[in-house]
């Protein structure tokens, strides 16, 4: 079994630099990445021996000679590596393998059961394993997302708020001893700001706010490459910051949160409530008809369509999640700020509304720098975010298949 011994180390900011460059920009060669990074010819050489022996980049060719032997392309080795990705969310399980390039090569999901999970996801596992016909030596770890709170030491996933059933699930253990490779845990939220670094057209050195707008509401934040936790690993947890000291009981217990107020799970409360209160809408049908809520899809919809209701309680959402966004520029003056989710796939239109009311009430004029986009895998951020996270320990320890492979 590979065993990932990450440290920080000049080393292993040099080794993520150059790799992240090969990726988004390859073929490369040492003399480029010498000279984009400041970095000695020697030192890029050495980085370059290491990669090649992990199989994880290779050689490709030859580039323009200025006098002399051309010098070696370097270029990713894309089918050397695949990851597991396994996303956790409220209602569902997602299991897929990404390669190299953050391609989805197979993903499959099933709704959770959280009296057989465990049993379930490698059921699930084994599923997508077997149906993308990949070598089973090539995949190099499972990485897990999941919400919060999470003990990252023991890899338990603790009791997330919206997930009703589950609690102190101890799955990293558990799947170690099932698949015998790494497995990685990460806070979902975090793990899709690691996949906007990682696949994504951003510079190693971007201050990055991932918001994750769904049934819930959550936060990444990544500093100077790196994921930052905080105490308990709970930092970027803007879903429960509380915006409105005397507004509606969260999930989480406490009362005014931004998840309670602008989250999928919210705007679906908000729309019930103005249901029952007789607002004329032309949900009102659908709700006495079925005797539930109308989905996050169905309100939009309708909201497109100038139905009062719905548009109202979308328009007191985006302000909501626009006076949140505006308390953590102040506070940490983020360069870009992506935004994913549900909520954020079938409504884009609220980035540009957040943006609005977060530039206008900022404090600092250096906000108005911030950029404010829409996730690009807003449609597999799951996956994606999974793979990011074994791809962070893989990029950060590729020592580690090397040694796997001289056993």
């Amino acid at each position: 079994m590979i065993q990932f011994v990450v440290k920080d180390s000049v080393k292993k900011i040099n080794r993520s630099l150059i790799l992240k460059e090969i990726l988004q920009s390859g073929p490369c060669t040492k003399i480029e990445l010498s000279e984009k990074f400041n970095l000695t010819f020697q030192t890029v050489g050495n980085v370059i021996k290491e990669l090649e022996d992990a199989d994880l980049i290779e050689n490709v060719g030859y580039g323009k000679s200025s006098g002399g032997r051309p010098p070696i392309l370097y270029n990713m080795n894309w089918s050397s590596v695949y990851v597991i990705s396994l996303a956790i969310e409220v209602e569902q399980i997602t299991v897929g393998i990404v390669d190299l390039k953050g391609t989805v090569i197979d993903e499959e999901l099933i709704m959770i059961n959280s009296t057989n999970f465990i049993e379930s996801v490698i059921e699930l596992i084994d599923r997508v394993i077997n149906h993308s016909n990949i070598n089973h030596e090539k995949i190099a770890g499972i990485g897990v997302s999941a919400p919060g709170p999470l003990d990252l030491v023991d890899g338990k996933v603790l009791t997330p708020p919206n997930l009703k059933g589950i609690a102190n699930i101890d799955i990293q253990k558990k799947l170690e001893e099932k698949y015998n490779i790494p497995v990685v845990l990460e806070r979902d939220a975090n793990a899709f700001a690691l996949a906007e670094q990682w696949f994504n057209k951003s510079e190693l050195n971007e201050n990055i706010l991932y918001v994750y707008n769904d049934q819930g509401l959550g936060g990444g934040m990544i500093i100077n490459s790196r994921i930052h936790r905080g105490i308990g690993n709970s930092a970027g947890e803007i879903g429960h910051m509380v915006i409105d000291i005397d507004g509606p009981r969260c999930n989480c217990g406490n009362f005014g949160c931004l998840e309670a107020l602008s989250s999928g799970i919210a705007i679906r409360r908000k729309v019930e409530e103005g249901i029952k209160r007789g607002f004329n809408s032309s949900l009102n049908e659908y709700y006495l008809k079925n005797d539930r809520v109308p989905s996050i899809d169905m309100i939009i919809e309708h909201a497109n369509e100038d139905d009062e209701l719905a548009n109202s309680v979308l328009k007191e959402a985006e302000r909501y999640l626009g006076l949140g966004i505006t308390n953590v520029m102040n506070l940490f003056s983020p360069d870009k700020i992506v935004f994913g989710g549900s909520v954020i796939a079938l409504y884009p239109e609220m980035i540009e509304a957040v943006e609005l009311i977060a530039k206008q009430r900022a404090f600092s004029p250096s906000s108005q720098q911030t950029r404010f986009i829409k996730s690009k895998f807003i449609n597999h951020s799951n996956v994606i975010g999974g793979a990011a996270v074994i791809q962070q320990v893989l990029f950060d320890n590729p020592e580690a298949i090397i040694n796997e492979k001289s056993e």
